[in-house]
């Protein structure tokens, strides 16, 4: 018998784009366009990371999904997907657009973003926080006093609502770390071999599950002071002298 060739047939992903792509604020409708590049027999629209889509559209010319009476909680990324005719067969996902909210108050808390990881050098606009989220425990490990070289944990816990957490250091307006958690509503940030400049106050803060830019407000503070190896025996001998 001869060998059975299967062909593996790749279907391209579609293009989601937002209008208006920004100003968009609270009660307001905005419309998400699924660009195809071929005909399909159905279309849909999900929450980013979201396996439940929103709304499905069968055969239509038009693929457009409108979401009317926009609130805060409507403010999280947004993907498409598209059953294909020809060549048939599901296609992935398309890239992930979000949707940026204004809400009631002023200035910068108004405005919803995603926080990159990055430097204290790097500048972005304050994440919108939920105080109707329980802000999240954090602890520090080995101690709050260190040696230079050290490497030091930090973890985050909310058992409840946390899809991923923030871990921020103050006077840095862009996070220090993040990290998914470990399905335990845990998460466990290292910093490998400390130096002086890493000396701060850290908090963390949780994405509420579901909502690509909610965020909890951040919780209790832990401190860190990094020192040289012969400062921290001076400190520990006065320690033991008092």
């Amino acid at each position: 018998m001869a060998p059975m060739v299967v062909a593996l047939i790749l279907v391209p992903p579609p293009f989601l784009s937002l209008h208006p792509s920004q100003g968009v604020s609270v009660g307001d409708t905005v419309t998400l366009r699924c660009h195809l590049p071929q005909p399909a027999a159905w279309v849909r629209l999900y929450p980013y990371e979201n396996p439940r889509y929103i709304e499905q559209k069968d055969k239509v010319q038009k693929m457009e999904f409108s979401l009317a009476g926009i609130k805060l909680v409507d403010a999280v990324g947004y993907q498409c997907q598209y059953q294909g005719l020809e060549p048939a067969g599901k296609s992935q996902k398309s890239d992930p657009v979000e949707l940026l909210v204004t809400g009631e108050g002023t200035g910068e808390n108004r405005l919803l973003w995603a926080v990159p990881t990055g430097l204290c050098s790097i500048s972005v606009t304050p994440l919108h926080s939920d105080h109707s989220y329980p802000p999240p425990g954090i602890s520090l490990s080995p101690k709050a006093r260190v040696e230079i070289g050290t490497n030091v944990t930090i973890q985050c816990w909310n058992k409840k609502y946390g899809a991923a957490f923030l871990l921020h250091k103050e006077g840095c307006s862009a996070a220090a770390q993040h990290q998914k958690t470990n399905g335990g509503g845990t998460a466990t940030f290292t910093l490998f071999g400390v130096t002086p400049a890493d000396s701060g106050t850290y908090r963390c803060s949780y994405r509420i599950d579901d909502f690509y830019l909610l965020f909890s407000p951040r919780g209790d503070n832990v401190t860190l002071e990094v020192i040289s190896r012969s400062a921290l025996v001076v400190g520990e001998r006065n320690a033991e002298l008092r």
